[in-house]
């Protein structure tokens, strides 16, 4: 019997035993009642004497025959009131005897639960390998873990191992001899004679040798002063170079600080604000670091440009001086005390 069972007999027996109550106080109620009457007739017999005359005797026999009736009405409803009560009663006490067995039979059910069946079911669940699974998988994310650690440890330490290594030129070396087909120079343009036009070489001979020599001294000159002005924009390109590496070389990357932790989290929040906080914004410092790159290409775009220039220009003032001699292109201009070309001796 549950609990709602033992609920619903105890509801029965309540039921029954105010029913019993009730028939009880009913026959009280009718015994009185019987006592009041009999007693009453008692004391009218009582009070009738023998002297009376025989026209009366008819009225007193009358009047007995009236109480001895409503005494037998009486007895009746005492005796229904009675067999009421009985049952009732009989009702009320098998309703507590059932109340009272099923209280005995859950309170044995609930005592056996607590002692016995919870500690029965824990040792089932143990017995079914609640401990050896969760031993298993347990270690299973132990190992997990400490390999994963172990491996994070190993790549930290090939990083590390790296890091040291890093070296541009070997870096530059490496990428040139993978790639040799991509950086190696191309052949050379050849000269494709026309329609039987087998001269390959300059024609230095008159009336074209003038000009050559008045071609090559002027080339000589332009080479003097884009070499002085080329020169200028490699400084400025190194100084902006040197500045660029003097940015991107600050050791800031050491964030041991924002890993102070505390009791509170708020004191890990505000000490790692402060942290942040203390050192110059990182967006000004990113924003200054593009303008001066964005001015390091364009002065290295210049100088690319003007070296290029020079190279074509040095290659033709090599080839007509070749072609002419010495004598006749570089030695009719000599440079001056402030590394400026000046006029020689005409030749």
């Amino acid at each position: 019997v549950g609990v709602g069972g033992v609920l619903q007999v105890m509801k029965t027996y309540h039921m029954y035993n105010a029913d019993s109550i009730s028939a009880q106080s009913k026959l009280k109620e009718a015994e009185k009642q019987e006592e009041k009457q009999i007693g009453k007739s008692v004391k009218q017999e009582d009070r009738q004497t023998p002297r009376s005359p025989d026209s009366t005797s008819n009225v007193r026999i009358e009047e007995k025959h009236v109480r001895r009736s409503s005494v037998k009405k009486i007895e009746k409803m005492k005796e229904k009131r009675q067999a009421k009560y009985t049952e009732n009663k009989l009702k009320a006490i098998k309703a507590r005897n059932e109340y009272l067995l099923a209280l005995e039979a859950t309170n044995a059910s609930v005592f056996k639960y607590y002692i016995h069946d919870l500690s029965d079911l824990i040792d089932q669940c143990c017995d079914l390998g609640y401990h050896a699974s969760l031993n298993r998988a347990l270690r299973t994310f132990l190992s997990a873990e400490l390999n994963l650690e172990q491996s994070k440890h190993e790549g930290l330490d090939a990083i590390e191992n790296a890091v040291e290594n890093l070296d541009a030129t070997s870096d530059k070396q490496r990428l040139m001899e993978m790639y040799n087909n991509v950086f190696c120079p191309p052949m050379k343009f050849e000269f494709q004679p026309h329609m039987g036009d087998m001269a390959s070489q300059l024609c230095a001979q008159q009336p074209v040798q003038s000009e050559l020599v008045q071609r090559c001294q002027q080339l000589q000159s332009r080479l003097s002063t884009l070499k002085i002005e080329n020169e200028e924009v490699k400084k400025t390109m190194e100084a902006t170079l040197q500045t660029i590496q003097d940015i991107v070389t600050v050791e800031d990357f050491d964030v041991s600080d924002c890993f102070q932790y505390s009791n509170s989290m708020e004191s890990v929040k505000s000490t790692v604000s402060e942290t942040f906080m203390s050192k110059p914004s990182i967006a000004k410092r990113r924003a200054n670091q593009q303008e001066t790159e964005q001015f390091y290409f364009t002065k290295m775009k210049e100088y690319l440009e003007g070296r290029n220039l020079i190279t074509k220009l040095q290659a033709k003032h090599d080839l007509l001086q070749k072609t002419l001699g010495e004598s006749e292109c570089g030695l009719c201009w000599r440079f001056g005390s402030e590394g400026r070309p000046s006029p020689g001796p005409k030749c």
